[in-house]
């Protein structure tokens, strides 16, 4: 009897929680006075973490029964994927959270307590977040596998959880290796190792056209990556000489697509099917002349024509057009590219970027066609430049015109900049 009043008790305060969120999102917060409303926010927030850390207990219990061995599917991370819809990546966090802070049942059924009891009970009471608890976990985990003193690994546990309560994740962090360097300080080959085996890069696409990449980086790539990225990612005047409006986000992505077109340019990579490595993009006759539409990539990506193109105009590119039953009525190949004499003349002459105050070196910048090499335009000096990959994106929709003038590139500006649009370029010492 006691244990089905138990169970109804438990259904019906579940069932309580979504009518309890949907009351409170029903108050009217407007009339609530600035003190008042930042304690709801905080309240809301401890119920949150609250809520998460009782997937521990659940889970654990979940696992005690092995529901997932009863229901014939490999573990506990994708019983949860499948129930609860989670990607495989969260239903992974969430396990690992539960085995670290939720009960145990040892052999003979005795109730244990969690491997990290202060976390737990942070977590328990809604004090520290999840991201918290994970620098924790690992950091424990570094702990346990140096083979410290039990002791000695319970007062680090106290000890980042009393951090937990003042700081951020991110300081957290900090504070978690400098704790650990000082503990473990022949720690560093075996995370190393360790860092060796858990580095991982997906690129996946997310439905609507864009792309998400994760990675978990080693510590050199990390290093390589953002001393590369940073140093390309600095605000870059628009084309009217404005600040940059990019974010530092959209900077980041841009810098990160400059350094895969240098590799792409560099023509070092190996070999994929018998070929070099090229980006082959697919279009029909019609949209290569209009210059309209969706061009295709053996990656199945979608790009509009104008970015192919665009695209197109650098090196290791392959592009087919074939009309409207499939075949095959045109084709080119990297051809279209300035040669290696060409390039050196270039960078010669331009410098670098030649757009008007731009002060990229040669190593970041793109050979450009004047006139464009699908109109016709051809590959010779007389009508190329050197853009770096920001300019070179936004030239032909800034309103800026290029001229030869010499053998030397100008540039004209748009009227709405200089009404008398007089030619400029670039004034490099």
């Amino acid at each position: 009897m006691t244990a089905t009043v138990m169970v109804d008790e438990a259904t019906v305060r579940a069932s309580a929680l979504p009518v309890a969120v949907a009351e409170l999102a029903e108050c009217p917060f407007s009339a609530l006075a600035d003190d008042d409303l930042l304690e709801v926010l905080r309240l809301a927030e401890r119920a949150r973490r609250q809520l998460e850390a009782l997937d521990h207990v659940l889970i654990a219990e979940l696992e005690a029964r092995n529901l997932a061995g009863r229901y014939v599917l490999r573990g506990s991370k994708q019983l949860l994927s499948g129930l609860l819809t989670l990607s495989p990546a969260e239903s992974s966090t969430r396990v690992r959270h539960a085995r670290e802070l939720g009960p145990r049942t040892s052999l003979t059924g005795e109730r244990l307590p969690p491997l990290l009891p202060a976390a737990a009970a942070a977590r328990a009471a809604g004090s520290i977040t999840a991201r918290q608890a994970e620098v924790i976990i690992q950091a424990m985990a570094r702990l346990r596998s140096a083979q410290l003193p039990i002791e000695q690994q319970a007062d680090a546990e106290t000890f980042l959880v009393e951090q937990a309560h003042r700081f951020d994740a991110g300081t957290l962090t900090g504070i978690a290796r400098r704790l650990l360097d000082t503990l473990d300080p022949d720690g560093r080959l075996a995370e190393e190792r360790s860092q060796q085996r858990r580095r991982f890069l997906s690129c996946v696409p997310n439905g609507d056209g864009m792309h998400r990449l994760t990675a978990d980086l080693d510590t050199e790539t990390a290093a390589l990556a953002m001393t590369v990225l940073h140093a390309l990612a600095v605000p870059k005047p628009s084309a009217n000489g404005d600040h940059d409006e990019r974010t530092a986000g959209q900077r980041m992505h841009d810098a990160f697509r400059s350094v895969l077109k240098l590799a792409l340019r560099a023509g070092e990579l190996p070999a994929s099917g018998g070929v070099p490595a090229t980006v082959l993009i697919t279009m029909t006759a019609e949209q290569f002349r209009t210059g309209t539409g969706l061009a295709t990539t053996s990656h199945g990506q979608k790009l509009s024509v104008g970015q192919a193109l665009r695209l197109a105009d650098q090196a290791a590119i392959a592009w087919i057009v074939h009309n409207s039953k499939g075949g095959v009525v045109d084709y080119g190949t990297t051809r279209r590219v300035a040669s290696d004499k060409q390039t050196l003349a270039l960078i010669a002459r331009d410098q670098g970027c030649c757009f008007p105050g731009c002060t990229d070196p040669p190593e970041w910048t793109e050979r450009h066609h004047i006139i464009p090499w699908r109109e016709g335009g051809p590959t010779d000096l007389g009508n190329l430049c050197l853009l770096c990959d920001h300019h070179h994106d936004r030239i032909d929709t800034g309103g800026w015109q290029i001229t030869m003038r010499d053998g030397v590139p100008w540039f004209i500006p748009p009227a709405w900049l200089d009404p008398e649009q007089r030619p400029q370029r670039n004034l490099r010492p």
